[in-house]
């Protein structure tokens, strides 16, 4: 089959990966365009676009995919199947239209529970005991077209945002294929309609610790969030990442520094019930550090807002 790749973020590498080594054909991918970013502040292509060059693979990065002379252009590649994952952008039913066998999306969630944006962040966050990975055909309606392919994941304890995106990343690339080269043989099953569940874009205003909340809230928000965007919180005006931490059963003030007994070195933070012991820690501007290693450049007492 002729296949084209929607796809913006480095969750979708490993399928870029697995779809150009297939028997299939990757005739192009679309992605989101270069950014400006760094000191030199330069426009740099995001994860997607640099792998598509290393690969010498036909990219493309319009700002609206919706438009007539982009269609019209999607329409000249003569695309059998298009395949969607973590795109970035919404496309329009003229869009969804225009390959033989129509899109297909990759949605790191068991649908109908978590469509949207941020699954992966939200089911951190909400505590979920297991998240999986769906292959749908896409319809107009946001994540809710039948689905092709579906595999559980039980969550970790431990688990971050980072660690679940990459494993369900790999799972997926593979069921994603699976669904492709047996295309005429897969059952489409509508979603279900109860369960239905909207896990919106991470805002900015959620990303800020509020101490005053139970630790196991501020824990599950700190590995839903690790390590982009980071949950963030100051420390006397200076703002600080909380990368990794874990509950401890210690009280106090919120947001003040615990001393547990021979407990020097380590950094624990009472939250409105029980504590939490940050492991690794970010001052703005500089590289994720342990907590001993944080320590060393403050004495004393010091508290957290």
């Amino acid at each position: 089959m002729r296949i084209i790749l929607f796809a913006s973020s480095e969750f979708s590498l490993s399928l870029l990966d697995i779809l150009n080594n297939s028997n299939h054909k990757l005739c192009a991918i679309y992605t989101q365009p270069p950014s400006i970013s760094g000191r030199g502040m330069r426009l740099r292509d995001n994860a997607i676009g640099i792998k598509a060059k290393e690969l010498n693979i036909q990219l493309f990065y319009p700002s609206n995919i919706n438009n007539r002379i982009e269609i019209n252009k999607f329409k000249s590649l003569n695309p059998d199947i298009a395949i969607v994952s973590a795109y970035g952008q919404i496309l329009s039913s003229n869009l969804l239209k225009v390959p033989k066998f129509g899109f297909l999306n990759l949605h790191p969630s068991l649908l109908p529970r978590w469509r949207g944006a941020a699954p992966i962040e939200r089911a951190l966050m909400s505590g979920d005991k297991e998240t999986g990975i769906c292959t749908i055909k896409m319809v107009r309606e946001l994540d809710s077209g039948p689905i092709l392919a579906r595999e559980k994941f039980v969550i970790n304890s431990n688990e971050t945002n980072t660690s679940l995106s990459h494993k369900l990343s790999k799972i997926g690339a593979l069921q994603l294929l699976e669904v492709i080269n047996n295309f005429e043989f897969i059952s489409e099953i509508p979603q279900e309609s109860d369960g239905i569940t909207y896990a919106s874009k991470i805002q900015k205003s959620e990303t800020r610790i509020n101490w005053n909340l139970p630790a196991n809230i501020i824990e599950r928000l700190i590995r839903g969030l690790s390590s982009i965007p980071c949950a963030w919180c100051l420390i006397d005006n200076a703002r600080v990442k909380i990368i990794t931490c874990s509950v401890v059963n210690l009280q106090g003030s919120p947001g003040s520094r615990i001393f547990a007994e021979n407990e020097n070195e380590s950094l624990i933070v009472a939250c409105g019930e029980n504590s939490i012991s940050i492991s690794c820690i970010q001052r703005e501007g500089k590289k994720p550090v342990f907590a001993e290693e944080f320590l060393r450049g403050y004495r004393g007492d010091f508290n957290f807002s």
